[in-house]
């Protein structure tokens, strides 16, 4: 029985979590060859075949579920070792951080961060993904390195800190045929069409709110996201209650307006998010400065 090394534990965890020997290959930027004989070798060491194909998928043996959690904390510890105390120029550092963001984010703050690094780190490189359920897990496993949004749903162990505060306004097409002002009364956000929008976070609050005051809206469609809440309202009739910061891109491209709407709706914290298990590294904290220093209010 041979050591086993921490890239044959790479090996394992990537394909646990791909369940897939061609995408856990792309992701160590290996051949499969050199992939499968590695796994060869994880199975002979443990005498499981670790993982066995079921519909295309690679699907883990019960013997890879027990260790999996091991796994995964022998490489978050190795991580915590290389990054202790290395020093982090984000002049010359070419690494690749991993953000939690809502689709709002995307349109109002990536680009200014983007902008912020091509001037001044101008190697680092981003990858973003959505906020869901998942994201504390991913946070905590070391696998999402800084989460920006409306979170209250997370637990100890991690930091937060503010960034702005953000409310809700109304959005209508320029055109609107009955909507002349600059505000709705509580009549014409009963009656006209809505656009509502399934989404995480604040959204709740608004949903929340809506129903203490016994508004039911006349909802013409539900969008999976705000990417697409701006032309559907600028071409029809509807109109849409969304984040104020939102408006601000929005109008940007003409066609709509923004109306005050009839309620008092609460207000909510968009904060930044991160483990206490990176609180200390030094890239992480670079991160969270400039997050900070962009965004806040």
């Amino acid at each position: 029985m041979f050591d086993l090394d921490t890239r044959l534990l790479q090996i394992f965890f990537e394909i646990y979590k791909h369940s897939s020997v061609s995408k856990a290959a792309e992701q160590l930027e290996i051949g499969q060859p050199t992939l499968s004989i590695a796994l060869n070798k994880l199975r002979e060491h443990f005498q499981d075949p670790l993982f066995v194909r079921i519909e295309n998928k690679m699907q883990p043996t019960e013997l890879s579920k027990q260790i999996y959690p091991l796994v995964v904390e022998i490489l978050n510890r190795l991580k915590l070792v290389q990054n202790y105390n290395i020093e982090f120029d984000p002049q010359t550092s070419n690494y690749q951080f991993k953000i939690s963001m809502t689709d709002i984010s995307h349109l109002v703050l990536l680009p200014k961060l983007i902008n912020y690094l091509r001037a001044h780190a101008p190697n680092i490189r981003l990858e973003i993904v959505p906020i869901d359920a998942n994201t504390p897990l991913m946070m905590s496993n070391g696998e999402i390195d800084l989460a920006i949004g409306f979170l209250p749903q997370l637990e100890a162990g991690f930091y937060q800190q503010t960034l702005f505060q953000q409310r809700y306004i109304c959005i209508a097409s320029k055109e609107h045929p009955r909507l002349t002002g600059t505000t709705l009364s509580d009549q014409e956000f009963r009656q006209e069409l809505h656009v509502d929008i399934f989404a995480t976070g604040g959204h709740y609050v608004l949903e929340h709110e809506l129903q203490k005051l016994g508004v039911n809206r006349n909802i013409l469609v539900r969008l999976p996201s705000y990417l697409g809440v701006g032309l559907v309202v600028q071409d029809t009739d509807a109109i849409a209650t969304i984040p104020h910061y939102l408006s601000q891109v929005l109008l940007v491209r003409g066609g709509l307006k923004v109306l005050e709407p009839p309620y008092h709706f609460p207000t909510y914290s968009v904060k930044q998010h991160w483990h206490a298990r990176v609180h200390q590294t030094p890239s992480n904290q670079w991160l969270r400065r400039v997050c900070f220093e962009l965004f806040s209010e």
